[in-house]
């Protein structure tokens, strides 16, 4: 009588970083094993327990296999076997708890970086089309819109004893989930450019991985934000979406796939419910009827800034245009429901901005 002997599924880990350029993979992440001391320098990322597969915080994609179809046996319905064309993947996600850099009061060189200390989170937000720069203090990260060309990432994904690496991949969209008296939950979903089935490995012993500040390090309570769109507002649930459009087309030096993506267009949105203040009543109505272009910015600040360590980051929607809302109540309290929104600018790169401060 034979047995089976069931493969241990040990866990869910991902890295990333980004590329140099299309269809050039980042040979570092595609080279990373389970061997040394991997930690968040290597961009590995710590996902969010309750979401994702296996309380991982990534969702695991679906490996799709594209044919064409081949002539069904003649005289008959029955099927033959189609022409395999590629792999393709679909439904990758992943989700963190957001929080600051954890950066010292008075930083040394590249400590509040997060190109240098968490270059997973950086590359993410670059593949959203966020580019950083230094701020006002030592410790204050700025992150705007990119203009002009993609920046492209290459990732590895462990699950179980199998392992993946995905390149050329762009963040199709960035939403920032926040609710008060818990956690501003940042979910990134990724569409994969290139699998490249030849880097699929199976057999090894899964990674244990050094998250540092991200696990040392809780995040910020949606608390005391000072919420401020017209005035200051609290809010009973606020969403904070970067959504990019993004097309593939063909091309035919393209190894392994014959297609490159790239982002095409780029919507900031708010959705959410709203407190409304006796003072400002009709305020939300008249930014949805009024002819004029916006000029009044949402933002909200989580965590203290320039604490030790650095623990907060404030965002802020520049000349948000309400576009469908509706007037509700929660308990007693008149409340706005934001269906949807635009950020809006005159100026490229500055309808957003998140500070990590």
């Amino acid at each position: 009588m034979s047995s089976n002997t069931d493969e241990t599924f040990e866990g869910v880990a991902a890295a990333v970083g980004v590329q140099t350029a299309f269809g050039t993979p980042n040979a570092t992440i595609a080279g990373l094993d389970e061997t040394g001391s991997p930690s968040l320098a290597d961009g590995h990322v710590l996902g969010d327990a309750e979401s994702g597969d296996a309380e991982s915080g990534i969702t695991i994609p679906n490996l799709v296999g594209i044919y064409r179809d081949v002539a069904k046996v003649a005289g008959s319905y029955t099927e033959r076997a189609d022409a395999f064309q590629k792999a393709d993947v679909t439904g990758f996600s992943i989700a963190w708890v957001m929080q600051g850099n954890g950066a010292t009061s008075t930083p040394s060189v590249g400590e509040a970086d997060l190109s240098v200390i968490m270059p997973g989170l950086e590359a993410i937000f670059e593949s959203a089309g966020l580019v950083g720069s230094e701020g006002g203090a030592g410790g204050e990260q700025d992150y705007n819109p990119k203009s002009g060309a993609n920046i492209y990432t290459t990732w590895k994904l462990w699950h179980g004893d199998l392992a993946f690496v995905f390149s050329d991949c762009l963040v199709e969209s960035l939403t920032f989930e926040c609710t008060p008296g818990g956690f501003v939950i940042a979910t990134a979903n990724i569409l994969i450019g290139t699998f490249d089935t030849s880097t699929a490995v199976d057999g090894f012993t899964f990674p244990t991985i050094d998250y540092e500040e991200m696990a040392s390090m809780t995040g910020p309570i949606v608390e005391g934000v000072a919420f401020n769109w017209h005035e200051t507002h609290g809010f009973e649930n606020l969403s904070v979406t970067i959504q990019s459009e993004i097309a593939k087309f063909g091309d035919s030096n393209v190894a392994t796939t014959g297609e490159r993506q790239s982002m095409t267009k780029r919507v900031v949105s708010v959705t959410g419910t709203l407190y409304v203040e006796t003072t400002d009543s009709d305020d939300h109505f008249q930014n949805l009827i009024a002819t004029a272009a916006q000029i009044v910015n949402l933002s909200f600040q989580v965590g203290t800034p320039s604490d030790d360590p650095y623990n907060a980051f404030k965002i802020e929607v520049n000349n948000l245009q309400a576009k469908d809302i509706k007037y509700n109540r929660v308990g007693t309290a008149l409340v706005v429901e934001l269906g949807d929104s635009k950020a809006t600018s005159t100026t490229a790169g500055t309808e957003f901005q998140l500070t990590m401060n």
